[in-house]
């Protein structure tokens, strides 16, 4: 269907209800604003319809036979679907229950089929603001992948290695003189961040590849943190590691990648917090039968509560260990996380140790991380 218009799925197995909707909205007066609504007598069409293309906004009835409302909102989140339509549930009068229902399972609003027609086009018209902001923000992101990627790949890859064979030659010529011995440590240590930097801009293009979180493959996360540990022991020899595994916590479904990245970038971060040294805590448990949670605890620096949401911000880097960062590493921790339908929580005050918790999903991503 030509995206030229506004597209609306109406499902419904009523075909008079149906039909009468799909009437109502493809009359002259909504046609004028692109509109174009089309039917689907069950959820099994409607699924099928999306899958070959998203629909902007879909009126969809809780009851219906065979696959009724609730089963198309899961199968849209495990299809991956969700983001992409804005689903209003149709509701009959009195069944609130089920309205709650499929709100946390991924709708955006309801409306009452004994409203008349008219009423329902504000919502309708909210679904299209959404889609409007959904676009915009995608067309931010993607010129903010494109920017981080080619701005990563020129500092980290030709400008890096020209630099560092001319101050490989520096080095030669300055060997005896101290103070040129000292500019060429000095020069050295500021392409090391600048090296940093360029990874951690790889990592932000890579957080921004929406093709990146379809990659998934069943993790165990005892695994890839026990490896990771591994990394994080040659780096900080001072710092005891305590593990506590949950053995009953099974394999999470997401992409290898991104979810290393979680886990490296909070490591490192509770590495800096402990310059003397200290404990770093790691802990996995089961929340229930359908999420697990990452807890990576530290005995460092603290942040204070002002500072939990801004740590998570693009540029923030202030850390009281004087560690001086690029302000991209928690961003992108946080967004991988949230690639997969989970979240980030801290619990941190000044000077008593931070502990960061990886809420994630263990199948396909799920609508609302637990509180």
């Amino acid at each position: 269907m030509s995206k030229e218009h506004k597209t609306i799925l109406v499902v419904d197995d009523e075909p008079f209800f149906r039909e009468e909707v799909v009437a109502f909205l493809n009359n002259p007066t909504p046609t004028t604003r692109g509109w174009v609504a089309e039917a689907a007598e069950g959820g099994e069409e409607a699924l099928a319809k999306l899958m070959q293309a998203p629909r902007d906004v879909m009126l969809l009835d809780i009851n219906m036979p065979g696959m009724d409302g609730m089963d198309v909102l899961r199968a849209m989140r495990e299809k991956h679907l969700l983001d992409q339509t804005y689903v209003i549930i149709l509701s009959a009068y009195g069944v609130y229950e089920n309205v709650v229902a499929s709100m946390r399972g991924g709708a955006k609003d309801f409306v009452n089929k004994s409203e008349p027609l008219e009423q329902w086009i504000m919502r309708i018209e909210r679904g299209f603001e959404w889609q409007e902001l959904r676009h915009r923000s995608q067309q931010t992101e993607e010129e903010l992948r494109l920017l981080a990627r080619e701005v990563g790949h020129d500092i980290g890859g030709t400008t890096y290695f020209v630099l560092t064979q001319r101050v490989q030659a520096l080095s030669k010529l300055v060997t005896g003189n101290a103070e040129g011995e000292r500019s060429i440590e000095v020069i050295e240590q500021i392409l090391g961040r600048i090296k940093r930097l360029a990874d951690d801009l790889g990592q932000v293009a890579v957080a921004l590849d929406s093709s990146e979180v379809w990659r998934w493959e069943p993790l165990n996360l005892q695994y890839m943190l026990e490896r990771l540990v591994q990394e994080f022991n040659f780096g900080h020899p001072d710092v005891t590691v305590v593990k506590e595994w949950d053995e009953n916590v099974p394999p999470v479904a997401g992409s290898r990648a991104q979810l290393e990245r979680v886990f490296h970038n909070l490591l490192s971060n509770a590495g800096w917090a402990m310059p003397d040294g200290g404990t770093l805590t790691l802990r996995t448990r089961m929340e229930d039968t359908r999420w697990v949670a990452v807890e990576i605890g530290d005995t460092g620096v603290g942040i204070p509560p002002e500072a939990h949401d801004k740590i998570f911000r693009i540029g923030f880097s202030d850390w009281k260990s004087g560690h001086k960062g690029s302000g991209l590493g928690l961003y992108v921790a946080r967004r991988n996380a949230e690639n997969h339908g989970g979240r980030v929580e801290i619990k941190s005050n000044a000077g008593q140790g931070t502990t960061v918790i990886v809420h994630l999903p263990i199948g396909p991503a799920e609508a609302s991380p637990p509180k």
